[in-house]
């Protein structure tokens, strides 16, 4: 039997890094639509998903509010999950916990340049035989872009950044179990802005201006 394939977006997040900026960086503008927005759109363009997530806490108050006032919420394609906000690791296995079973891709909130053909490029990479894959790029390529991710990881003789983006099977993830990760590099610029900080955020405009 084929199990669902939906999209799951982490936005409750505390924002620690940025939040002397901005309380909600989700809603940050770029190209005059909320961050998260791009992340929605892109999900809904790439037709690989039965239905879109948006796990959000009370740390994402603006966030909830404009998710329930989506188009996609009033059809029926988008669907908000309220976690507790403590940390993204709770948040993230509470969210997969409910989409059981279905196979989850995971997206940060804060990815504005994905595209629908990234997306489907990384769900290629998907065979259904893991319990997770997730997406990492290279320590140098990230350096020359000017970026500092949060997650370093040492795979092999080479230092990696998470991108943030992973796939479960959810029928695979309990609370409390660590959850064997694959993973697969690639490097490429849509996925490396992830916005944590305002000097992501001002790179991220900067960019855009620059192809003005």
């Amino acid at each position: 039997m084929t199990r669902e394939m939906h999209a799951l977006i982490m936005c409750g997040g505390k924002g620690e890094r940025i939040k002397d900026f901005c309380s909600d960086k989700t809603m940050l503008e770029f190209k005059d639509k909320p961050l998260i927005d791009h992340i929605i759109l892109s999900l809904k363009k790439s037709e690989q998903f039965d239905k879109i997530f948006a796990a959000a806490s009370h740390n994402s108050k603006a966030t909830i509010n404009f998710l329930k006032n989506h188009d996609y919420f009033r059809g029926g394609l988008l669907e908000v999950i309220e976690t507790t906000g403590i940390d993204y690791s709770t948040d993230l296995v509470s969210a997969l916990e409910k989409l059981t079973p279905a196979i989850v891709f995971v997206i940060p909130a804060d990815m504005p340049l994905i595209t629908p053909d990234i997306i489907r490029k990384i769900i290629s990479n998907w065979d259904g035989d893991k319990p997770s894959i997730s997406i990492v790029m290279d320590k140098e390529f990230i350096v020359k872009l000017g970026l500092l991710p949060t997650i370093l990881l040492k795979l092999g003789d080479k230092e990696c950044y998470h991108s943030g983006v992973s796939i479960f099977d959810s029928s695979k993830v309990q609370a409390g179990k660590i959850v064997k990760e694959h993973y697969i590099t690639l490097n490429d610029e849509k996925l490396a802005f992830n916005v944590n900080t305002k000097k992501d955020y001002l790179l991220l405009k900067s960019k855009l201006n620059r192809a003005l």
